[in-house]
């Protein structure tokens, strides 16, 4: 590629505004709720749009008596020569015609101007004039100048100097009276000389074959003859074609291959299609193999292949004849060529060696791998790899739109069932397009009937493509494959591992295979994800074993199917595996015989289920058997689980899990957590290969069975919160195995076993909140123990000895409130990462062993109360990056602490006897300096302005602070800057204008009497993103007063502002005249606050804020009405006595407002409807008008998820379906024939034994569904915090089913109980009076349905 100068540097490009179809796409898929809703990234709508009619390609400007017969007539045949069509006026321009005239035309119907700038080039009017139309075009139809300094100095061009300023001389002197067309050609050389060309001399060093071939490889790229069909519609091309290159790095001379991976139908071609069209130019030949796999297949596929290999590069036909004479020809004849190659759809790795390998081809060369098998590319021993991901909602709105359109949003009336269709196709291109092209001019209930079909049945196309990976599967790898798409999805990894290890499907091999070729995906907290298609894909490939009879499929996941067969007895051998889950929850009672043919059944889930008869109908050859919710209170002895490897009987009643010797000899993991029935365990000699035991809230649980030592491959054993659980058996100590120990939440637990440390293999101990006072003297021989939590373990006194648990990465005593000492040999521990002291309340001081902590990154001492001093040599734990030492009574940091070179986090939060602030000499990468609330601090040491990576300083609260140094002046990276409340700080530095990256300056509350102004806190006067002052403390003269300086400048000085996002003018004496008409200009303004001022009406200006987010006025007590014509803001008016109304011009309002004590207000005008998490707030507003109260209850039914309300009134309005008085509500929920819930409304009457100032504390709703699970609670803290008031009070909020985790089917008993969450500094209390639930039901939507049968079906 030629090499571009340039003489000014390229800028970004600057964010483009958001368009109209994003706006209105926001509004569609706000129901989403989806990180991927609406995103601005550059997305190419469509490959159709207008641009000018292009005659030719390329237009030459040269002098003719310089070049024509030399470089000029080289260039030309060699851009002729390639297929660029070229203009020259030599050979164009007929007789007689006008040569100017026709060279403009020819100038405006060039793609390009390639301007040859020679020595003589400015002697010549007609070059001068034709350099000024060429200028023109580029400003004005986007035409392309290139310029050639051919022997020629760049700046003799730009600057017209040396032969230039002798034709110029020339020049003036015989146009002295049209000296206006001298400047033209001036500025018309200046300008092409600034655009980016080709420089003969630093190119090519003279060798002009050279430079014009690398000037014609650099046209090409820009005229681009030769491209692919990427698609109709290239949705989310362009970022990613453009992550591509990046991954390319077309700028090396090396051999790079890049692999790029994805599941089928993810667009993996279309995508290389449009890297191949931006980047082949740039390589002396290319090709492009598509579908690989399929040509492959065919006969003398591979020889194809090969022959067109050679025939796209070298240009010409080869006849090969067989792979291997193919393979030596491609070596020979493409040996040393810069190539690109694109292989698209490869399956087989010993294919791709018949094509391509990195010897075979010249530097610079690139070739892209497109695959379904990651593993396939790392075989490949590719330098990158990219996986395509699925579209987000947006571009997915956008590709399904078009195709179902032609247009780039959906139709109003269709809105809601293209987003069905969208969420159907899951991001996945091929079934966006393939859905849309089908639904396209198809009525609404075609589109409703076909959305319906899918739900059982995938679309046929998409299937098809789908399978594909599917078949290329070994037997065990479909097993896999097939269990996960049938029960699996949404289970934890290793879980699903033990099951179908058990059923001996080699699963160590298998699910990498399918996490490769992106079948199976591994989401957070490691559980099992698949592709809705996908998942569908599977389950259709089990239906085709059986369509019309399910018994003969060999899985059954459906609930309605598993009913149908199992009281049906229609079950066979084939059936391999069976879950029963209801979407209705209710005592399903089964015979075992249903299961008698089921011979073969090895994966069985019944839960909640109860059965009737002998056990032994059921499969002796089961693997799994997940019982939640067993009635059973012991395993009854017919049952044959000989083979049984996983017993997951959570939740349910047993009292003894088998009453008779047996021996389970294949089971490997038992669960039997929150059976609270449950007083003793089993012999656990009856179960040998036992790796895993969960006991977790079996409450009644006293003791656990000596037997247990016999468990030597017992990898973790769990025993949370078994609460009545006193001690361990000694025998425990020889589970050598054993891994991991959760004791948390053992309350009783006093005591652990002598010999804890023999347990030689654990890793991660916790024992959280258990009554232990020590640990044993063995602890520390567990030397391979890497995480110790002892969080909350009050009456622990000190810390153990860890002399030999040198592994240990994390330290865990948090909230050891009686911890008095830690030992001394902490400082063995060379390899901790993580130590928590945090709330240890009684801890006086460290070991000064600490010190050699040489890895540790994190500390935390927050909130010992008594720590008045850090070991001295606290500077060598060089590795140190966040130190939290908040709350705690030192006075001072030893001197060590600024060889913390590594530190890049400190808070000293609220330590009030810290007089100074350390040195910070070799803190030089410290970003976060937090010295909040340390009430005492009177100086911050002038070494602060050595942080020259700080971002982010906080004063906020040093009341004794009386200046800053001067070198803090110097942090130029610095954010962040919070002063406010430093009552006796009265100077800031002068140089503060250094501060360049500032952009948060809060200073309220100061006694600074003199004004630094906005623009001299930034020489850049767009840089300041948040400007907060006023509020003056009491050593402050208010504005008014004429003796002292205002901080606050003046609001002609703010409106300059023009990059302010935040902006705090509380108590600055401001009435709405003052505010000039430019206010409304501060285009980047997202928060104001003019809380205690003079306004009657709120200023016109602040309506015309385009981005404003966040408005307070908090106790303007003149303010009368406030309107807002087009968007409206978060708004807190507490305390705006004189408020009467609040006018709304929109339609729907997505902010909070915050209204309490406005006493006199009596309406919000147009409050019709509010968007999810709105809140309302109007406490004590006892002047609002009655009507108003009724319709701002009802329009909550129409709100959406997360809306609340409140205001004043003491009767549950009787529309609501049940009330009570009291905190506490049952009812049964009624029936909705096919209708669903789609909202719960919840209703609270409450007052307060006493008024308080401020909103505070939480909600907390508690559910139960006693019909389904009756000893289960869910516990829903509502986010919105309460007004308290001791006049009665409605709190109303809007929740989903989702939301609180019930599904609520008709019939079920629902529990429901309200509480407080108060908060650690309120002293009042809260009394609910009323409460009352109302349940809002949808009519059944064919979508919607189809969706959540989907779910169901899982």
């Amino acid at each position: 590629m030629g090499q571009f100068i340039s003489a000014r540097p390229s800028l970004k490009r600057k964010r483009e505004p958001e368009s109209e179809d994003q706006n209105q796409a926001r509004k569609i898929l706000h129901v989403e709720g989806s990180n991927k809703d609406v995103q601005s990234n550059s997305t190419t709508t469509s490959t159709s749009f207008s641009r000018p009619h292009w005659n030719y390609d390329v237009f030459l400007s040269f002098r003719g008596e310089d070049t024509r017969k030399n470089f000029t007539d080289h260039l030309y045949s060699a851009l002729d020569g390639v297929g660029i069509r070229t203009f020259r006026d030599d050979e164009e321009l007929g007789r007689g015609k006008t040569i100017s005239t026709e060279l403009l035309n020819a100038i405006r119907e060039s793609k390009i101007s390639i301007v040859v700038f020679s020595k003589g080039y400015a002697s010549s009017r007609w070059c001068l004039d034709e350099l000024v139309e060429i200028v023109h075009c580029k400003n004005i139809i986007g035409h392309t100048l290139l310029p050639i300094f051919y022997h020629v100095d760049p700046s003799d061009v730009r600057k017209q100097t040396g032969t230039f300023a002798e034709a110029f001389s020339r020049h003036e002197k015989r146009y002295q009276s049209d000296m206006e067309r001298i400047q033209r050609w001036r500025k018309a050389l200046n300008e092409a000389a600034n655009c980016s060309g080709w420089d003969l001399e630093s190119i090519a060093n003279g060798y002009e074959s050279r430079f014009i071939k690398e000037i014609v490889e650099e046209v090409l790229c820009k005229v681009n003859p030769a491209r692919l069909d990427v698609a109709r519609h290239p949705i989310g091309i362009e970022s990613r074609v453009h992550h591509i290159k990046d991954l390319l790095n077309l700028g090396t001379s090396d051999v790079c291959i890049v692999g790029i991976y994805g599941m089928g139908g993810i667009g993996k071609t279309t995508l290389v299609k449009a890297v191949y069209n931006e980047i082949c130019v740039a390589f002396e030949g290319s090709s492009f193999l598509s579908n690989l796999k399929e040509s492959s297949e065919k006969p003398n596929g591979l020889v194809h292949l090969q022959e067109q290999l050679l025939n796209d590069i070298l240009k010409m036909n080869f006849k090969i004849g067989n792979v291997d004479r193919g393979i030596n020809i491609i070596k020979e004849r493409i040996q040393g060529k810069k190539v690109l190659v694109i292989l698209d759809d490869v399956d087989d790795f010993e294919k791709l060696h018949t094509l391509v390998e990195k010897e075979w081809f010249g530097s610079g060369s690139r070739i892209i791998v497109t695959t379904r098998d990651e593993q396939l590319l790392t075989q490949l021993e590719v330098n990158k790899k990219y996986k395509v991901e699925e579209l987000n909602n947006w571009e997915s709105l956008r590709l399904f739109s078009y195709h179902a359109f032609g247009t780039a949003l959906p139709r109003n009336d269709y809105q809601e069932l293209s987003i069905s269709a969208m969420k159907y196709a899951g991001g996945l291109p091929l079934a966006l397009v393939v859905l849309g092209s089908f639904l396209k001019g198809r009525s609404i209930d075609e589109w409703k009937s076909e959305l319906e079909k899918l739900r059982r049945t995938p679309h046929d196309k998409i299937q098809k493509i789908l399978r594909i990976s599917f078949d290329s599967l070994d037997s065990s790898t479909k097993d896999i494959f097939l269990d996960i798409a049938c029960f699996f999805v949404g289970m934890d990894k290793e879980y699903a591992i033990k099951i179908l290890d058990g059923c001996n499907f080699f699963p160590g091999i298998g699910m990498p295979i399918l996490i490769q070729r992106s079948l199976v995906t591994i989401e957070c907290q490691n559980e099992l994800k698949m592709h809705n298609l996908v998942r569908d894909m599977g389950r259709e490939i089990v239906c085709e074993e059986s369509p019309k009879y399910p018994g003969k499929r060999s899985r059954l996941w459906f609930h309605k199917d598993v009913l149908n067969v199992l009281h049906k007895h229609m079950g066979s051998e084939t059936v391999e595996g069976v879950i029963l889950n209801l979407p209705i929850l209710e005592d399903v009672h089964l015979k075992t015989k249903a299961f008698t043919n089921m011979k073969n059944l090895r994966l069985l889930q019944i839960n909640s289920v109860h059965l009737r008869g002998s056990y032994e109908h059921l499969s002796k050859e089961l693997k799994w058997l997940c019982w939640h919710e067993c009635p059973l209170e012991f395993l009854p002895q017919s049952f044959h689980l000989e083979n049984l490897v996983i017993l997951d009987m959570q939740h349910s009643n047993v009292k003894q899990v088998w009453k008779k010797k047996k021996i389970f000899n294949m089971l490997k993991v038992l669960n039997l957590s929150n059976s609270k029935y449950l007083p003793k365990l089993p012999n656990f000699s009856q179960v040998p290969q036992l790796e895993i035991l969960i006991l977790e809230g079996c409450t009644s649980l006293v003791r656990v069975h000596e037997s247990i030592g016999y468990l030597k491959r017992l990898v973790l054993l769990n025993l949370q919160s078994c609460e009545n659980l006193r001690n361990l058996p000694s025998s425990i100590s020889n589970l050598e195995s054993l891994q991991t120990l959760v004791l948390s939440e053992c309350f009783n637990l006093e005591k652990l076993p002598e010999q804890l440390g023999n347990m030689t293999a654990l890793t991660k101990m916790r024992a959280d909140n258990i009554a232990i006072k020590q640990l044993p003297s063995s602890f520390s021989l567990l030397k391979n123990l890497e995480t110790l939590s002892l969080r909350r373990c009050e009456c622990l006194i000190e810390s153990p000895e860890f002399l030999q648990t040198s592994r240990l990465k994390e330290l865990i005593l948090e909230g050891c409130t009686n911890l008095v000492k830690v030992h001394e040999s902490i400082g063995l521990l060379k390899r901790l990462v993580s130590l928590n002291l945090g709330g240890c309340k009684r801890l006086r001081n460290l070991p000064n062993s600490i010190s050699n902590l040489q890895l540790l990154e994190t500390l935390d001492l927050s909130n010992c109360l008594e720590l008045d001093k850090l070991p001295e040599q606290l500077g060598n734990m060089t590795a140190l990056t966040k130190m939290s030492a908040n709350n705690i009574a030192i006075k001072q940091l030893p001197s060590s602490f600024s060889l913390l070179k590594n530190l890049e986090t400190l808070s000293l939060r609220r330590c009030e006897c810290l007089i100074e602030s350390p040195e910070f000499l070799q803190n030089s990468r410290l970003k976060e300096l937090i010295l909040e609330g340390c009430t005492n601090l009177v100086e911050v040491h002038e070494s602060v302005g050595l942080l020259k990576r700080l971002n982010y300083l906080t004063l906020f609260g040093c009341k004794k602070l009386r200046n800053l140094p001067n070198s803090i002046s110097n942090l130029e990276l610095l954010e962040t800057l919070n002063l406010s409340d430093c009552l006796e700080l009265d100077k800031l530095p002068e140089q503060m204008g250094n501060m360049k990256a500032l952009k948060c300056l809060h200073a309220n509350k100061i006694a600074i009497m003199q004004q630094p102004s906005p623009l001299g806190l930034s020489r850049n006067p767009g840089i300041i993103s948040s400007f907060e002052c006023g509020r003056p403390s009491s050593s402050w003269i208010s504005p008014k007063s004429s003796n002292h300086i205002s901080l606050l400048p003046s609001i002609y000085e703010i409106c300059s502002l023009t990059g302010v996002s935040q902006l705090v003018l509380d108590g600055c004496n401001l009435s709405e005249n003052e505010f000039p008409i430019e206010f409304g200009c501060l285009s980047s303004l997202m928060v104001l606050d003019l809380s205690r001022n003079n306004f009657h009406n709120l200023p016109s200006c602040i309506s015309r804020l385009p981005r404003l987010q966040d408005l307070s006025l908090h106790e303007c007590t003149t303010l009368q009405s406030i309107s807002f014509c087009t968007s409206v803001p978060a708004l807190n008016a507490n305390g705006c006595t004189s408020l009467e109304r609040i006018l709304i011009l929109t339609n729907k309002i997505s902010s909070s407002f915050s209204l309490n004590n406005c006493h006199k207000l009596v309406e919000i005008q147009s409050l019709n409807s509010v968007r999810s998490g709105t809140t309302v707030f109007m406490g004590r507003c006892n002047n609002l008008a009655n009507d108003f109260r009724n319709s701002a209850i009802q329009m909550m039914c129409k709100a959406d998820d997360g809306c609340s309300l409140c205001l004043p009134g003491s009767e549950i309005p009787n529309w609501f379906s049940h009330q009570i008085i009291g905190s506490l509500i049952s009812f049964r929920v009624p029936s909705f024939l096919d209708g669903q819930i789609s909202k719960v409304l919840l209703c609270v009457v409450y007052a307060a034994n006493k008024e308080v100032s401020r909103n505070s504390d939480n909600w907390g709703w508690r559910f139960c569904n006693k019909t389904r699970n009756p000893t289960k609670y869910f516990t829903a803290d509502s986010c919105k915090s309460i007004f308290y008031s001791c006049d009665d009070h409605i709190f109303v909020e809007v929740t989903s089913g989702d939301d609180i985790k019930l599904e609520m089917k008709s019939g079920d008993e629902i529990e429901l109980f309200v509480k407080v969450l108060p908060h650690e500094e309120m002293e009042c209390e809260m009394q609910v009076r009323k409460l009352g639930i109302h349940l809002l039901v949808d009519e059944p939507n064919v979508t919607d349905k189809a969706e959540s049968s989907r779910d169901d079906e899982l």
